[in-house]
Order: C-alpha cells, then structure tokens, then sequence
C-alpha cells in the first residue's frame, strides 16, 4: 500500500497537497490539527470513488455536510482547529448506508449508547478547543464497540482489548482528554497487527521505518504533549 502524510500544513497550502495526492491515485484517509495547521494522511487502500472537503471556520459545518449526504458522499475524516475551524472531508464507496454526527462540550457518552443501539458505531472523532465532533454510521462493519476516554493515555485498557479482537479506529484529545473508540470487525482480518507512538513532534522517521516493516498510519491526534 502507498501512504504519505504532509504535516504542519497551513490552510492555503492544503489543496495543493490533496490535489497532488489524488492526481497519484491518492485519497485522505486521515486528518489532524496541531497549533492550527493541519496535518493529513493520503493513502491509495482507502476503496474511495471520489473526496470532497470543506475547511470551514465552523466546527463541522451543517449545510454543507448535509449537501454531500444528499449526494452519496459520507464523512470518513474530520479534524477540529483551536481556533474553532474545522476540516472535513467526504467520501464516496464507502460501505456506510446512514451517518449522524454530534458537537457537544463534553464527550457525548449518552448520543453514543443511544446510537450504538441503533445500529450506528463510531466513525470519525475530533475536537476543537474544549468541543468534541462525533461521527457516526451505519454498515460500519464492525460487531462491537468500546470508548476509552481518559486523562493519560490509557495503554493497560487498549491492550486488554487488543487481545480481544479489538483494534483503535478512531482517536481524539483535548487539552485535558484524550478518547480512543477500538472497534471488534465482523470479519476477522488477515493482518491485525497494530502499534502506538506517542511523541511530542510529528514522528517522520518512525513512520517511515514502520511503512518498511508494512504498518501503515490507521489513525492520528494531537494533545497534551508528552512528558
């Protein structure tokens, strides 16, 4: 598979990337923001037909996301800004049949219970300032979900559940919390090892040396740094 990430990328400088990035058969598969700039990762296994995105000075944008619904594109990533702006990018092929979303000022443990009974599971997570945005969808492919929320990266939990079939399918952290959603997949996959790093920069190097040993970025966020 072929990856590539761009971080600290500033807001007029992103769609030079993403445009490069799809004109080599490349879609986003993840975004982040650090110190308001961005950071995404483009892959070519992600299965999208096509993207859209929108970097808009609201967090998660209603209207415009509602537009693309209307035209069969789905959230598959979305990162918030201190300063409030969001970036949100919207996919077709991808298995979803219906998506809900949630910005609320604390993480929105109740939504998600209530959802999970409905058949939707996790999606997408971010958070601008002290607000979280929480996607969810239907058709997710996955037959069990558990949140981890925590004030320290809560490495004794995510691997108890890794030796349980789980695996980290989305992350997010304010200043104070961070929240990691491990999905179980109905089909067992064939490859299912996976790793964390924490660092207190963007870790280009390490990256690199694990695309050589075939792990390739599933997920990314950015908080409190590390100690």
């Amino acid at each position: 598979m072929k990856q590539r990430y761009h971080y600290n990328v500033a807001d007029n400088r992103l769609q030079q990337h993403i445009e490069k990035g799809n004109e080599d058969g490349l879609y986003i598969s993840c975004v982040a923001s650090s110190a308001n700039l961005w950071a995404l990762i483009m892959d070519a296994g992600t299965g999208f037909g096509s993207q859209v995105h929108e970097l808009s000075p609201v967090f998660l944008h209603k209207d415009w996301i509602m537009d693309q619904w209307e035209k069969s594109f789905y959230i598959t990533a979305i990162a918030g800004a201190l300063n409030g702006s969001s970036l949100v990018v919207m996919s077709k092929g991808t298995p979803y049949t219906q998506q809900s979303y949630k910005v609320s000022e604390s993480f929105p443990f109740k939504w998600i219970n209530k959802k999970w009974k409905e058949g939707f599971h996790v999606t997408s997570m971010a958070t601008a300032g002290n607000r979280w945005g929480v996607v969810m969808s239907r058709n997710s492919g996955y037959s069990g979900q558990i949140v981890e929320l925590d004030f320290l990266y809560p490495s004794e939990g995510i691997h108890w559940r890794w030796e349980h079939g789980y695996r980290i399918t989305s992350s997010a952290a304010t200043g104070d919390q961070a929240a990691f959603i491990l999905s179980k997949p109905k089909r067992k996959p064939v490859d299912e090892t996976q790793e964390t790093l924490r660092t207190s920069a963007f870790p280009s190097n390490h990256v690199k040396d694990k695309w050589a040993k075939n792990l390739y970025i599933a997920s990314i966020c950015y908080g409190r740094t590390v100690s």
